[in-house]
């Protein structure tokens, strides 16, 4: 106002008004001028909200009503109130960031949120490593424990909660359950519960696991299903949809041979009739699938194992094997294939039957295809072009023959679909290296799909490829049960040097008991030179195949199917 005098924009006798309030309402209409012009410091602000509270005696809600703001803005300002003075100083002198208050607001003791930050390096003190430092002791309600028992039923047992009232309501990683011992005592009794239903199955044993490394159970095996006789309800349902698989195959085929690429609804059409396809396929591999089960005898001996996934969601591995079963169960299954004195190698080339079983083929492929996905979790540069090159076929329509083994939908293939197929897979090389990286992973990921986009945003870009790799590794599926010619999995399996001698070795178990003993010599022959028909001439099928296995060992040879294509025999096909 004097300057305003001075310059002779008001005279001297400029009435002014001014206005008396008593002490209690001066506080709110100072705030309120300050707010609606110059803008306080939140320092100010969050002071002022406290005096008004604690010391005028308003609620969170009139403050909120006089000031235009959300009750929870008047919470988080009076949270930050009641830090230490000494932080709220540094705030208005730009020495401490927002986010530092926030993480420290976890903390009700002033004495406790100066020894935090104390204890930590002045170059240290983000607000992730205090909020790391202050939650240290605490579980995530968006961990898997806290997200299978439930927020409610742990709160109901006497647990407790800190809240992060900064954070977003619906994030569950702002909230902190301060007693990991009752989550874990409420988690296992839950599962116990579940475990009853399953070992009502039949199974000799079930137990249930909080462990997220699944590294100790690789040493267990699996039992082998086996495929029962329809009824004639089931035998019916299954040849309607294979006839409607084939149908809609037919469809789609007619569709790339005579449709109009040009056509305006040529995609949409192919994308309908893809959609229709795979339908029919997933209802004709759901009915084929009900025909398998374990009868009773690999009941007598198999159990069951129930643990959490990453996001505490319940899995069940049936079918498996303790290492201490695990010999009686092969010494069965080999009675039962031994069975046939081969005394002397057949003459095999008359006969129309394949080279290798169906069986053996999945089997062998399905350790291929472990062996690359391995080999891909460890090369992120060429993870990152073998899902660029996915998404530019499908987006130019450049498909090739054999070029979908990288699903990038995404299906994934897990080791609970390989070990299925794969025999002794908990043992292989392969399975370390991607169970190390699931668990790796399944602790680092955030459990909430809403919070994992944010998640990633924050990452740096190594991290991205290292999730890249692993995740486009799982999407491969290379499991063929017919041999194959040139696909993308072998300039796949040449691009990342995947040498399956590496990764693979023939065993009893795994080859030599499921081929005939002409296929067990000719794998000597091969491997060493020498033959050794005599050696096994008597023999039962049993003592011949260990005796082929012991001189295998330490070979590397391979049968075809796990062999680099140029290690392969060339066909007139795969030169046209």
């Amino acid at each position: 106002m004097q300057v305003l005098a001075q310059s002779g924009r008001w005279s001297g006798s400029q009435p002014v008004e001014c206005k008396l309030y008593e002490q209690a309402q001066a506080l709110q209409v100072s705030l309120a001028e300050n707010s609606g012009r110059e803008a306080m410091h939140p320092a100010d602000q969050m002071e002022a909200f406290k005096r008004l509270i604690e010391g005028e005696g308003l609620t969170v809600a009139q403050v909120a009503g006089r000031f235009g703001v959300s009750p929870l803005t008047v919470e988080r300002r009076l949270k930050l109130a009641r830090l230490s003075p000494r932080f709220l100083d540094m705030y208005r002198a730009g020495e401490i960031e927002p986010d530092q208050l926030h993480a420290l607001a976890l903390l009700e003791s002033h004495a406790t949120q100066e020894a935090v930050w104390e204890g930590l390096s002045p170059y240290d003190r983000s607000a992730w490593r205090i909020r790391n430092a202050v939650t240290a002791e605490a579980c995530s309600a968006d961990s898997r424990l806290a997200r299978f028992v439930g927020l409610d039923a742990y709160e109901a047992e006497g647990g407790t909660v800190r809240r992060d009232l900064f954070a977003s309501l619906d994030d569950l990683s702002g909230i902190y359950l301060d007693n990991p011992p009752l989550l874990q005592t409420l988690a296992i009794d839950k599962l116990r519960g579940v475990a009853a239903g399953i070992k009502e199955e039949g199974w000799s044993w079930v137990e249930c696991s909080l462990d997220a490394d699944t590294t100790s159970w690789r040493g267990y095996g699996r039992a082998d299903k086996e495929r029962r006789e329809p009824t004639a309800e089931e035998a019916a349902l299954i040849e309607q949809l294979t006839a409607e698989q084939r149908a809609h195959a037919q469809a789609y085929d007619r569709h790339q041979e005579k449709g109009d690429p040009d056509a305006e609804d040529f995609e949409l059409v192919e994308q309908q009739l893809c959609e229709a396809l795979d339908t029919a396929e997933q209802k004709l591999e759901a009915a084929s699938e009900g025909l398998w089960q374990w009868p009773a005898e690999r009941l007598a001996i198999a159990g069951a194992l129930i643990r959490l996934d990453s996001r505490g969601d319940v899995v069940i591995d049936r079918g498996l094997l303790r290492p201490s079963d695990r010999k009686a169960a092969a010494a069965g299954a080999g009675a039962g294939e031994g069975g046939e004195d081969e005394s002397a190698p057949r003459d095999l080339s008359s006969t129309s039957r394949p080279e290798f079983s169906e069986k053996l083929m999945r089997d062998l492929t399905s350790h291929r295809t472990a062996a690359i996905q391995a080999a891909l979790v460890q090369n992120p540069d060429i993870a990152l072009v073998t899902l660029v090159h996915r998404m530019a076929e499908t987006v130019f329509g450049l498909y090739g023959s054999g070029d979908d083994i990288v699903k990038v939908s995404v299906r994934v293939t897990g080791d609970s679909t390989l070990a299925q197929e794969a025999s002794e897979y908990s043992e292989s090389p392969a399975a370390t290296v991607l169970g190390g990286a699931e668990t790796e992973w399944g602790d680092r990921l955030p459990g909430n799909p809403d919070a994992l986009f944010r998640w990633l945003l924050a990452q740096p870009q190594e991290t991205l490829l290292e999730l890249l790799s692993y995740c486009t590794a799982r999407s491969v599926n290379a499991v063929a049960g017919r041999p194959r010619s040139c696909n993308h999995s072998d300039t796949l399996a040449e691009a990342l040097g995947v040498d399956m001698a590496d990764w693979w070795v023939p065993t009893v178990a795994n080859y030599l008991r499921h081929v005939s003993k002409a296929k067990a010599l000719e794998a000597v022959k091969e491997a060493t030179g020498s033959d050794a028909t005599r050696a096994v001439a008597g023999m039962k099928k049993p003592d011949a195949v260990a005796h082929c296995a012991s001189k295998l060992e330490g070979a590397r040879w391979l049968p075809v199917p796990l062999r680099s294509l140029s290690a392969q025999p060339r066909t007139r096909e795969d030169d046209a």
